[in-house]
């Protein structure tokens, strides 16, 4: 940006990492809505910011504005994989598994790279019951993921990604080795441990640590509404008859409530 000011693409690339240091960290500041805007005064027709902006409806509730604005970005560019990606999540969060799947597909055809993609489509193929193309999913996830760790070993999201597909493949005890390397790389990453605990719950059927993974993030949840993420993630599915969990969630939303009042803005909306 310090080449190019007017790069609307790179202010969209900056609102990305800012919301995701907000999303998983639970980082101060506006979580990029700033360098969103500047993008799209930039260029309007910028699929990508369309589609980052429809992720950011999305996590606050706001599902209506979430919609219009994937399907600009889908009208906009069909074939981007932030624009795929971003509606494969928005259908996953609405339980349509099967369109996010589709999504999620064609976005890990469009970069071989992307290595958290085949991490949902494992996600959605267990709650399909496609017990073929959740193993299909998890091995493309595990092939990445190595590649990225062997290059970076302190990469914990790939460790993610990998240790989430071992799980998926049956590999339990490799499985916990690598969550447990994952989250001393990045112990304050709070998405990840919400994913772990999907992990724990739905491929491995480990409930007390799924719920030992998930109370840490929920406690801490800021940038993303984790809480309403909890009450409809299929992978979460066995947890929800739990006490403890239904505790968590009241405590979550108790927190979230007081937080937005002292702040004196709209609650999120629960799904």
């Amino acid at each position: 940006m310090e080449i190019d000011p007017g790069y609307a693409l790179a202010w969209t690339r900056l609102a990305a990492a800012q919301y995701s240091l907000r999303r998983s960290h639970g980082r101060p500041g506006d979580g990029g809505e700033a360098s969103l805007d500047r993008a799209l005064a930039l260029d309007p027709d910028l699929a990508d910011a369309h589609a980052l902006k429809a992720g950011m409806l999305a996590d606050a509730g706001k599902e209506a504005e979430a919609e219009a604005e994937i399907a600009v970005a889908l009208r906009l560019d069909p074939e981007s994989f932030a624009v795929n990606s971003s509606a494969a999540t928005i259908h996953y969060g609405k339980g349509r598994l099967e369109n996010a799947a589709f999504h999620f597909e064609k976005a890990a055809a469009l970069d071989e790279t992307a290595f958290a993609v085949p991490f949902m489509l494992v996600s959605c193929y267990t709650a399909l019951g496609d017990h073929e193309n959740t193993r299909r999913a998890a091995r493309i996830g595990l092939e990445r993921a190595e590649k990225v760790v062997s290059q970076d070993r302190s990469n914990g999201t790939a460790m993610l990604v990998g240790g989430s597909a071992l799980a998926a493949l049956g590999e339990a005890d490799r499985a916990k080795d690598w969550m447990r390397r994952a989250l001393l790389i990045d112990p304050d990453n709070l998405g990840m441990r919400y994913n772990f605990a999907c992990v724990l719950a739905a491929l491995l059927g480990d409930r007390e640590a799924a719920l030992a993974m998930l109370g840490p993030a929920l406690e801490r949840n800021s940038g993303i509404n984790l809480v309403a993420f909890a009450q409809t993630d299929p992978d979460l599915a066995g947890l929800r008859d739990d006490p403890r969990f239904q505790a968590m969630i009241a405590a979550a939303e108790a927190r979230l409530a007081a937080t937005t009042a002292a702040e004196g803005a709209p609650a999120p909306e629960s799904p």
